[in-house]
C-alpha cells in the first residue's frame, strides 16, 4: 500500500517499512506544508513571524547542510535521513512529536536524542532515534545494512537511556516547550512525564528497560536490492529478546538515495541563494 505517491508502505504490528521511491508532486507539497513545523515547532510557527516562513526555514536548512563543523557524507545522510523520518511520522499520526529537527543554540546537530514523540492514545512516551547511511563493505545486502543501522540505533540508546544524564532531559524538557503549542493540552501531559522522569534521573533511578523506544533507520541503496519484512521481523524479535527497553518500535526506510531531498529543497530556492 502506498502511504502517498511516491511512498510505498508495509504495515505490521510492531514495525513499519517504507520504500521512498520518488520524490513525488505529493511528497513535495508535504515537504512544503510541514518543513518549519518540523524544524522549529509548533509554537513558533503559529507566530506567524518571518523568520519561520518556510523559504526561510529552507535557506537555513541549505546553510546548517553545507556548514556543519563535521562535513562529511555521513553527516548529511544523516540530516536527510531524520528529516525523512520526521515527515514519515508526520504523515502518519501515530504519535505528536514533542522536539524540533533543528538544534535552537547553534547550526549543528541536536544534542540529545534524535526525536521525543507522545502517543495519545496511551498517555506514553516514546524516544526515537534515527540511524541513517549505505550499505558497508562487509554488509551482503539491504537486509544485513538494515539490520545493522537499527542495532546502531538500540546501543546509542541503550547507552543513553542508562547513563541518568540529567542534560538529556533538561534538552528534552526546553525542545517540547518550544516546539509544542501552548494551547495543545498534550504540551502540560509530556512536560509532566518528562519532569518525572527528570526527577528519577536526578535519584540515579532511571535505565533503559522503563523507556518505550522508536529505533529508526534510512537506508540509502538502489530498491532493486530492498529491504525485506522477514529481517525487520528477526531484528525486532531479537532486540525484544534483550529486554532492554519497555516496548520497542522499528521504522525501517529505504531509499535510493539522499541527494534528491536536498536537490528538491535547493531548487525551491535556486533564484535566491
Amino acid at each position: 500500500m502506498y502511504l502517498i505517491p511516491g511512498i510505498n508502505k508495509e504495515d505490521h504490528d510492531n514495525y513499519v517499512l517504507y520504500f521512498i521511491e520518488n520524490i513525488s508532486d505529493e511528497l513535495k507539497q508535504e515537504i512544503r506544508n510541514r518543513l518549519a513545523t518540523i524544524c522549529y515547532g509548533v509554537e513558533q510557527t503559529q507566530s506567524n513571524c518571518g523568520i519561520y516562513s518556510y523559504e526561510e526555514t529552507v535557506k537555513d536548512f541549505i546553510h546548517r547542510y553545507k556548514t556543519q563543523k563535521d562535513k562529511s557524507e555521513s553527516r548529511k545522510k544523516g540530516m536527510i535521513g531524520e528529516l525523512l523520518v520526521h515527515i514519515i511520522l508526520e504523515l502518519e499520526g501515530k504519535y505528536s512529536t514533542a522536539s524540533p529537527f533543528f538544534n535552537m543554540e547553534e547550526s549543528s546537530f541536536k544534542k540529545g536524542f534524535d526525536i521525543v514523540l507522545f502517543e495519545e492514545d496511551s498517555k506514553e512516551l516514546w524516544i526515537t532515534e534515527t540511524k541513517s547511511g549505505e550499505i558497508q563493505k562487509k554488509q551482503k545486502n539491504a537486509n544485513s545494512a538494515v539490520s545493522g543501522l537499527i542495532n546502531t540505533a538500540k546501543k546509542d540508546l541503550k547507552k543513553r537511556l542508562n547513563s541518568n544524564e540529567k542534560k538529556l532531559w533538561l534538552n528534552a524538557l526546553n525542545a517540547a516547550r518550544i516546539y509544542m503549542s501552548n494551547s495543545d493540552h498534550q504540551k502540560q501531559v509530556v512536560l509532566q512525564l518528562l519532569g518525572e522522569i527528570s526527577n528519577n534521573v536526578v535519584k540515579q533511578t532511571t535505565s533503559s528497560n522503563q523507556f518505550n523506544v522508536v529505533l529508526s533507520s534510512v537506508l540509502f541503496h538502489p530498491l532493486s536490492d530492498s529491504m525485506e519484512n522477514k529481517a525487520i521481523e528477526k531484528k525486532y524479535s531479537d532486540v525484544v529478546k534483550e529486554k532492554l527497553f519497555n516496548k520497542t518500535f522499528i521504522i525501517a526506510i529505504q531509499k535510493n538515495t539522499y541527494t534528491a531531498v536536498y536537490n528538491f529543497l535547493e531548487s525551491e530556492i535556486q533564484n535566491e541563494l
